[in-house]
C-alpha cells in the first residue's frame, strides 16, 4: 500500500510581499493505479513540469474505493490519471460513476489509462462513460503524458473558470435584487457586508465607510480620520460609534481603506479584501471585510468588478434618497424635538379636518402651552428651556397615537389633531397627558424641575383648520385665566 499522498513541490514559491494576495498553490493530479511503478514513472515525468507558473502537487491511490476517499476530502484535484483493472475488472470504470453521479465532480478531468484495452475497449468506454480521454499504457510515453495532462489541465481552468462565474452572477444578481430594495443608507450598508460576505464566503466581519464632501456632511454616521462609517460588523462593530479620532484599533484596516479610496481600486490581500466603490453623493466609499477570496484569480477580480459596479450603482441611489429623505424631514421637522413643524401640521391636517367635516366623524383639535416657560429660560438659561422642549416632545410622541398629527407649533406651544375622538375621550386623553407631565420627574442641568401645561381642545369640526386652531387657542387662554395645568374643552 502506498501512501496516500505524495506532495511533489520542486520549486520553493516566493513569499508573498505585504498586502499582496498570495501564489496560488499548485495543480493537484490524482494518480490512481495498484501498480507502485506506475506512480513511480509518473512522478518522475510529471515531478518537475509546470503549467501557467504553478507546480504539480501528485496524490496516490492504489484502489477505486481509496481513491474515493481522498475525492471526498480533496474538493480541488484537477485531473485524475485512472487505471481501469484494480481491485476488480471494472474498479476504474464504477469510479467514474462514482465521480460524476454520487460526488456531482463534473469539472474534475479524467484521463483512463489502462494495460488491458481489451477488457475496456476504447469506443464502448467513452461512449458509455464520462472520461476525458483514454490512453493504453504502452502508448502513453513521457511526451504524450505531458501534452494529455497540460491538455487536461487547460481544459479544467476553463471548466472551472466557468463554473465560478456562473455562480458568482448567480450571487450577484441574488444579492443585488435585495439591495436594491432597501431605502436606508444604515440598513443597506449592514445588507452589502452580509451580501459581500456571502459572495466571498467569509463571515460579515468588516466595515462599509466612505468620504463625503465636507461642505456636505453625511448625518448619523461615525467618522474617523475625515472618513465615516455607514456600516460595521463583527470585531470592527465599536466603528460605528467611534469618534476616536488618536487612538484607532484598526490602523492596518484604516490604512488599506485610505488606500483604496485614493487610488480608486479593489485591493486583495493575504487577510483583507477591499473594494472601491464609486458613488455621486460622496467621494468615494469603500466596503472591507477581514477575510475573503485567499486565493484570487482573474475570474475572481472581473466577478469582484461586475459586483462592486452593481453595489456601487445601489449604494449612490440609497445616498440619493437618504438625502431626499434628509432634506423632507428637515423641511418637516422640528429639529429640537423631532416632530412635526408646523409648515407639516398644516399640510396633514388640512385633509384630516376637512375629511371628517364632510364624514360628519369625530375629531379633536388641541393648543398645548407649558406653564411658566420664560421662568426657566430666565432662571437657567435658554439650553435648560430647550430640553424642557424635549422633554414635553419626547412624552407627546409616547402618549399619542401614531394616527394622530402632534406638532411643536411655535415657541413653547404645541399642537394635536387627533381623530375619531369623542369629546369624552378627547378630554380624557389629553388630561391624562396632562397628569403625566405633572407627575414626570423632569432632571433638568442637574435639577428638579416640575413641568405642567394648559390645554385648549375643540371637538367642535368646522372645514377649516386654521378655524378650529384658533378655537382651540381661544380655549388654551381659558385654561391659563383659569390657573393654568389644566384642560379645557368646547
Amino acid at each position: 500500500m502506498t501512501e496516500n499522498r505524495h506532495p511533489l513541490k520542486l520549486k520553493a514559491s516566493p513569499a508573498p510581499a505585504p498586502h499582496v494576495k498570495a501564489l496560488r498553490r499548485d495543480w493537484r493530479i490524482l494518480v490512481v493505479d495498484d501498480d507502485e511503478e506506475i506512480h513511480s514513472a509518473t512522478r518522475m515525468i510529471l515531478g518537475r513540469m509546470q503549467f501557467k507558473g504553478r507546480s504539480i502537487e501528485l496524490l496516490s491511490a492504489t484502489s477505486a474505493a481509496e481513491a474515493q476517499a481522498v475525492l471526498e476530502r480533496e474538493k480541488d484535484i484537477a485531473v485524475i490519471l485512472l487505471d481501469v483493472v484494480m481491485e476488480s475488472d471494472d474498479a476504474g470504470l464504477q469510479l467514474v460513476r462514482t465521480i460524476r453521479e454520487q460526488l456531482d465532480n463534473q469539472s474534475v478531468r479524467i484521463i483512463l489509462r489502462t494495460g488491458q484495452p481489451g477488457q475496456a475497449p476504447e469506443e464502448r468506454v467513452i461512449v458509455d462513460y464520462d472520461i476525458n480521454d483514454y490512453k493504453a499504457k504502452s502508448e502513453l510515453t513521457a511526451q504524450k503524458l505531458f501534452t494529455t495532462v497540460i491538455a487536461a489541465l487547460r481544459s479544467y481552468e476553463t471548466i472551472v473558470s466557468l463554473d465560478k462565474t456562473r455562480k458568482g452572477l448567480e450571487k450577484i444578481l441574488d444579492s443585488t435584487s435585495t439591495l436594491f430594495q432597501v431605502d436606508s443608507i444604515q440598513h443597506f450598508a449592514s445588507g452589502v457586508l452580509t451580501q459581500l460576505s456571502a459572495f466571498l464566503d467569509c463571515q460579515p466581519n468588516g466595515v462599509i465607510c466612505a468620504q463625503f464632501d465636507h461642505n456636505s456632511p453625511h448625518p448619523g454616521a461615525a467618522s474617523c480620520h475625515q472618513m465615516q462609517f455607514l456600516a460595521a460588523s463583527g470585531e470592527y462593530g465599536d466603528c460605528i460609534a467611534c469618534h476616536t479620532e488618536d487612538e484607532c484599533r484598526h490602523h492596518e484596516m484604516m490604512q488599506l481603506i485610505r488606500q483604496s479610496l485614493a487610488e480608486h481600486k479593489n485591493l486583495l490581500t493575504d487577510q483583507y479584501t477591499v473594494l472601491y466603490f464609486e458613488t455621486g453623493d460622496a467621494l468615494a466609499s469603500a466596503a472591507l471585510l477581514h477575510g475573503g477570496l485567499g486565493v484570487a484569480d482573474e475570474s475572481d477580480r472581473k466577478l469582484l468588478e461586475v459586483f462592486t459596479s452593481k453595489i456601487s450603482i445601489a449604494l449612490a441611489n440609497a445616498l440619493h434618497y437618504q438625502k431626499m429623505v434628509s432634506a423632507e424631514r428637515a423641511a418637516t421637522t422640528d429639529f429640537l424635538t423631532g416632530l412635526n413643524n408646523r409648515r407639516q401640521l398644516l399640510r396633514l391636517g388640512i385633509p384630516l379636518v376637512a375629511g371628517a367635516f364632510r364624514a360628519g366623524t369625530p375629531l379633536a383639535v388641541a393648543m398645548l402651552d407649558i406653564d411658566h416657560f420664560k421662568q426657566v429660560n430666565d432662571s437657567m438659561g435658554h439650553d435648560a428651556g430647550d430640553d424642557v422642549l424635549i422633554e414635553v416632545g419626547t412624552l407627546l410622541r409616547e402618549r399619542f397615537r401614531t394616527s394622530d398629527v402632534a406638532a411643536r407649533f411655535g415657541g413653547e406651544e404645541f399642537c394635536v389633531i387627533a381623530a375619531n375622538l369623542t369629546p369624552e375621550a378627547a378630554h380624557a386623553l389629553f388630561d391624562s397627558f396632562r397628569r403625566a407631565l405633572e407627575e414626570k420627574i423632569c432632571e433638568i442641568r442637574g435639577k428638579r424641575v416640575p413641568l405642567t401645561i394648559s390645554i385648549g381642545v375643540t371637538t367642535q369640526v368646522v372645514e377649516s383648520v386654521d378655524a378650529m386652531i384658533s378655537a382651540a387657542d381661544a380655549l388654551l387662554y381659558r385654561a391659563k385665566q383659569e390657573g393654568r395645568n389644566r384642560v379645557v374643552i368646547g
